[in-house]
């Protein structure tokens, strides 16, 4: 997938895709995968070096309670609850589900998003999308997707479910190795932004927005 973004915007992605590769390693089951517990590890070293707030965010000790609650697996089992709600670790997902909605946008409708063109986002972190409200929206997202490499998909590591008129608008549920999900609508047309900005909790980012994010992770003390 691909859509056109300018120098700044493309350079400074690279903070958004580790924090949601970090993010989507983070399981809620009793089990730990030493690969990817590794893989993990090697990027907070990078994000530590591109983005260290978000790390102290994410690391943060008020914001984590130990806790005693079933996972994926259905076997209750002791876990670490992190509460991820700091600035910079919003604006780092906030930015990568606006990527993925420019992205979809441009991979369904034929053309690259407008530039009158915003995607409104949501991100979900681990077992954080309850079933209820997965089961309403995936009822109206009836088609689906993943990246295909011959007859290798992505499966589990990258699907979604998604709904479009080919013409003004995308919108898409995103799951990322069953433990990160997005959640995006990427339209240009008026009307609808105006409905979805009625029922959506935070504002669209718009075409070209993400150098206005870079200032909300970039480390003053550099």
């Amino acid at each position: 997938m691909e859509y056109a973004a300018c120098e700044q915007c493309n350079h400074s992605s690279r903070a958004a895709d580790t924090a949601a590769a970090i993010m989507a390693r983070l399981s809620p089951t009793n089990t730990v995968d030493d690969l990817e517990l590794q893989e993990a590890r090697r990027l907070l070293g990078t994000m530590t070096s591109i983005a260290p707030q978000f790390v102290r965010e994410l690391m943060n000790p008020r914001k984590v309670r130990p806790v005693w609650e079933k996972g994926r697996d259905a076997v209750f089992g002791p876990k670490q609850q992190i509460i991820l709600d700091g600035p910079v670790s919003h604006a780092l997902l906030t930015a990568f589900a606006a990527n993925i909605g420019m992205a979809l946008y441009r991979e369904h409708v034929g053309q690259p998003l407008p530039r009158d063109g915003v995607v409104f986002t949501k991100h979900y972190l681990n077992s954080g999308l309850v079933r209820g409200e997965a089961k309403a929206i995936v009822s109206i997202m009836p088609d689906f997707g993943e990246l295909k490499q011959g007859r290798m998909g992505s499966g589990r590591l990258f699907n979604y479910r998604f709904n479009t008129d080919e013409k003004t608008i995308v919108a898409a549920l995103v799951a990322f190795n069953d433990n990160f999900f997005v959640r995006v609508f990427a339209t240009h047309d008026e009307r609808l932004k105006l409905a979805l900005a009625q029922v959506h909790e935070h504002p669209p980012v718009p075409v070209g927005g993400l150098s206005a994010l870079v200032s909300l992770w970039d480390d003053p003390r550099k």
